[in-house]
């Protein structure tokens, strides 16, 4: 429902700029708004997105996905994409490739101006997974660089497609009393930080200790520029007595220089 705002005071000065909208105007403005869902372990369903959209998504989704698309239907007032494999339930490199595919496809979302609002839950099955509701605006927000941050097994922190200056970041940061060891994963763009102890699997006081470790991430984060654009659990949970983590799905906006404002979309 349209809010109609107060008519501003009579300002002397000719040249001010306005602060406050019409109380008449001239044409009603309404917010588009979209979703992104995943289903069963291989399907993603795109509601209320235009053709060109969908275009674009069926696009990227080759170039990040090896596997590729098996089929495409309408479904429910939907678009369906069935990947081949299994991305939201893969292991080893098709968890790697599942996270860059919904890091890029959450891109080019952002390049076609449609902006991530929240990630939500509002499913009970054991294999349920995140929806992601966008909005969309008018003109698009400025290019980003794209990076993702998973938690992997019990103790590992993963960095797909981050900048060799995040793996420095975060070694002076963490210190060898939280990094066992780090290093390049079999994967091209992927980086391993093994943490001591099991901080994904936390109990006791160690629950605080993993809260933490993430406002350090954070910190480090937003000290290279980025801020997390996304916080998505795209994988399906296999065993009713363990739970699945988010991914952080990050951006920066292109030439950001240290010591710029970092914007969080």
């Amino acid at each position: 429902m349209e809010k109609l705002l107060p008519q501003p005071p009579t300002r002397n000065t000719s040249n001010a700029l306005s602060t406050y909208t019409s109380s008449q105007p001239t044409s009603q403005f309404r917010t588009k708004f979209a979703s992104m869902s995943m289903h069963m372990r291989d399907r993603l369903r795109f509601l209320a997105f235009p053709p060109s959209v969908l275009s674009a998504i069926t696009s990227t989704i080759p170039r990040y996905w090896p596997q590729g698309i098996q089929d495409t239907r309408p479904y429910a007032g939907s678009y369906e994409i069935k990947l081949r494999g299994r991305p939201w339930s893969g292991k080893g490199d098709d968890a790697v490739h599942a996270r860059r595919l919904m890091t890029q496809l959450l891109n080019t979302l952002h390049t076609h101006g449609w902006i991530m609002t929240l990630s939500t839950d509002i499913s009970r099955k054991i294999t349920d997974k995140d929806t992601l509701l966008f909005r969309h605006q008018v003109p698009a927000p400025s290019p980003c660089d794209w990076m993702t941050v998973a938690f992997s097994r019990r103790d590992k922190l993963r960095f797909i497609d981050a900048p060799a200056a995040i793996h420095s970041t975060f070694i002076a940061l963490l210190g060898s009393d939280i990094i066992q060891s780090y290093g390049p994963h079999g994967l091209p763009g992927v980086f391993d930080f093994k943490l001591r102890g099991v901080p994904w699997r936390a109990t006791g006081e160690d629950t605080m200790v993993a809260r933490a470790l993430l406002l350090k991430l954070l910190e480090g984060l937003e000290g290279d520029g980025w801020t997390v654009y996304a916080s998505i659990d795209q994988k399906a949970t296999v065993r009713d007595d363990i739970s699945e983590t988010d991914t952080w799905h990050c951006c920066r906006l292109k030439g950001w220089v240290r010591g710029s404002p970092v914007y969080h979309n």
